[in-house]
């Protein structure tokens, strides 16, 4: 996560840079000679990756040889768009952006009688997040033209850059789940446990897009995402310390709160 947002700084470092050192082009400009002219309305898909921690906020289990509780996770996905873009002049841009996302993660680790028992399963710890949705946007953003040298063809090229605001609506399910057993020894340990979320989100954010002549494009994207819980459902099914059998129970938390979510994403597109 921390090599993403350095990613993110080292673009926005980049474009400032440019702006100052590089040959800006005027208004002057032959746009209509450039095969995508950035200065009129277009049609856009995006695809990117993108990485979050959500809190899975599993219940306080005490076992005899490990305890879990509530804990982050770390999240990665990919996010599909489909849009249209508004040129509204004097270098400003708007663009309406539909998207859906994914993202997850799966971990398992199985502890077995070893090379003379493989089939011998005395313990294993299981856990799984993922998370998908679907967002509306809006982006307001300024744009200004460069143009730059290709480093491997030896070739001066044009370039938009275009940083931008966002805000947008959306809704979610999230689903946490583990599945902890333990028996060796004397020791019983029994912990399952799923966490099913229907989300409402709230998104602000900002960005940068850098788009070639030929209507590809590259984005780099910082988002803060209010979850709202809307319902959850808890399902249960424990043996913590001391306890003679294993006990079950569902259970609802519609109640619950969500920090906010920050997201960094990076990807491209194309305009047309």
């Amino acid at each position: 996560m921390n090599k993403l947002l350095l990613a993110v700084l080292c673009v926005f470092s980049f474009s400032a840079f440019a702006e100052k050192d590089l040959a800006v082009l005027t208004s002057e400009t032959p746009y209509d000679k450039l095969k995508v002219d950035t200065r009129k309305s277009h049609w856009l898909t995006t695809f990117g990756f993108e990485g979050m921690k959500y809190d899975a906020a599993f219940s306080n289990y005490n076992g005899d040889h490990k305890d879990f509780g509530a804990s982050s996770r770390d999240l990665w996905g990919a996010r599909l768009g489909v849009g249209g873009s508004i040129y509204l002049g004097n270098q400003i841009n708007t663009t309406t952006l539909v998207e859906g996302y994914y993202a997850g993660t799966l971990f398992s680790q199985i502890l077995n009688g070893g090379p003379e028992d493989e089939d011998l399963e005395f313990a294993y710890t299981k856990k799984t997040s993922q998370i998908w949705g679907v967002t509306a946007s809006q982006q307001l953003g300024f744009m200004f033209d460069m143009k730059t040298k290709n480093p491997f063809l030896d070739e001066w090229s044009y370039l938009t850059v275009e940083p931008y605001v966002m805000a947008g609506i959306g809704f979610a399910r999230a689903y946490n789940s583990i599945n902890y057993s333990y028996s060796l020894a004397g020791t019983n340990d029994r912990f399952k446990e799923s966490i099913s979320d229907e989300l409402t989100n709230l998104q602000i954010g900002v960005g940068m897009n850098f788009t070639a002549t030929n209507g590809f494009f590259f984005y780099t994207r910082v988002t803060q995402n209010r979850y709202d819980l809307n319902s959850r459902d808890i399902e249960t099914k424990k043996r913590e310390s001391g306890d003679p059998a294993i006990s079950s129970t569902s259970s609802k938390d519609n109640g619950a709160k969500i920090d906010p979510i920050t997201v960094f994403s990076v990807g491209g597109g194309y305009k047309f």
